[in-house]
């Protein structure tokens, strides 16, 4: 049995992972003005890319230290059983999700809300399209990242085998994957794409990879300073990415000329995880980590906890906000789009998630209360 370490909890990583869902229900609503403020607009990648490599991270957290009680059998075996609620999960999101704009197309005589999400194949072809929906063939639009999620946690245990080895060698293999990938064009078949998953599980992997080794690396060093060969580079690289971005050119009162060309990066394929991508969600992730420290006063107000239990229960809350930004697409359609009202649709959707997540750790709590409960009346009876 290999040494456990204590264990400190790090409040960054649920309070990132419930900022990043935030912004993904908020940029999944379209036309909606406050997507200008979200992470997308200020680098190349975007709240998708931070969660991956946070999932990673506490993946990497969880699973190694389930290793080390348990053995890589127990690994197996509880990555199996997530990926399995994953997808059940998923599936329900695209059933609830199909339905409600299907009845929002009728209701108001707007085809729009089924052909844009891509889900009428539904109405023509009921049985087909149920079938690829099963065999994550047919994603519609807004509902292909728990697909992905799905493949990431049956490739968890070969990561956590590779770690256990070698850093540098699970490192190889993820990269490895990840180059083949963007040189040939490996994907899995898509229903609706000719290039396959619109989220590679092949390129993704290496988000998802890299955050379980930097689990590894901070479970060795938790007290770890930051390095200034790295941060130094890091900091300058995301400063960069913030003037490609240009984020001061969607706002109409700032000046709209851009200090760098937007095509000097080339192409920033997300499907296929671009290195510009990549390597920003990485400086971004050491630079925030450097200068955050995991017990920080703010993080324990509770505005942060309101957030970071959001982030405790990411499954459910990804899933609740992908149904509401889909309520938020429609009441801003039908109601008008005025700042007023979106900003009523934001306010609402982020107080639904954060009571629903309230709500889900409360439960919770109950249900370690009574267990721990259980052996005392028994003991006593």
């Amino acid at each position: 049995m290999r040494p456990s370490h204590p264990k400190e909890r790090d409040l960054r990583i649920d309070f990132f992972r419930g900022l990043v869902l935030i912004f993904i229900f908020i940029d999944h609503i379209p036309n909606n003005s406050w997507a200008k403020g979200t992470l997308k607009n200020f680098g190349f990648a975007d709240a998708s890319e931070v969660f991956v490599l946070l999932a990673g991270f506490s993946a990497g957290l969880a699973y190694l230290s389930l290793e080390e009680r348990g053995g890589f059998r127990a690994v197996a075996e509880r990555a199996t059983r997530r990926a399995r609620e994953i997808y059940v999960w998923h599936i329900g999101v695209f059933l609830i999700a199909s339905l409600l704009l299907f009845l929002a197309a009728r209701a108001f005589g707007k085809p729009s809300y089924v052909n844009n999400i891509v889900v009428g194949h539904l109405a023509t072809d009921p049985v087909t399209t149920l079938l690829s929906a099963l065999g994550l063939y047919y994603q519609p639009n807004m509902m292909n990242i728990l697909p992905m999620y799905v493949l990431l946690m049956l490739w968890l245990p070969a990561i956590i085998m590779l770690l256990r080895r070698s850093i540098p060698l699970a490192l190889t293999v993820a990269f490895s994957i990840w180059l083949v990938t963007n040189v040939t064009g490996l994907n899995l078949p898509s229903f609706q794409m000719s290039t396959g998953w619109f989220f590679n599980p092949f390129a993704w992997q290496l988000l998802f990879t890299v955050g379980a080794a930097g689990a590894m690396v901070a479970r060795r060093a938790p007290t770890s300073a930051p390095r200034p060969e790295i941060l130094i580079p890091a900091g300058a690289f995301v400063i960069f990415a913030f003037l490609v971005a240009a984020p001061w050119v969607a706002i109409s009162w700032l000046p709209s000329e851009r200090l760098l060309p937007r095509d000097l990066m080339g192409a920033m394929s997300k499907s296929d995880l671009s290195l510009w991508r990549l390597l920003h969600v990485l400086a971004l992730a050491y630079v925030v980590a450097a200068i955050v420290p995991k017990n920080a006063t703010w993080l324990k107000q509770s505005w942060a906890n309101a957030v970071s239990l959001c982030g405790k229960h990411s499954l459910e809350i990804f899933s609740l906000g992908t149904l509401l930004s889909f309520l938020g697409w429609i009441a801003l359609a039908e109601l008008g789009s005025s700042q007023l009202m979106v900003a009523a649709v934001n306010v609402a959707g982020i107080a639904i998630m954060s009571m629903t997540a309230w709500q889900l750790s409360r439960r919770k709590e109950d249900r370690r209360a009574l267990a721990q409960a259980a052996p005392v009346q028994a003991l006593a009876s």
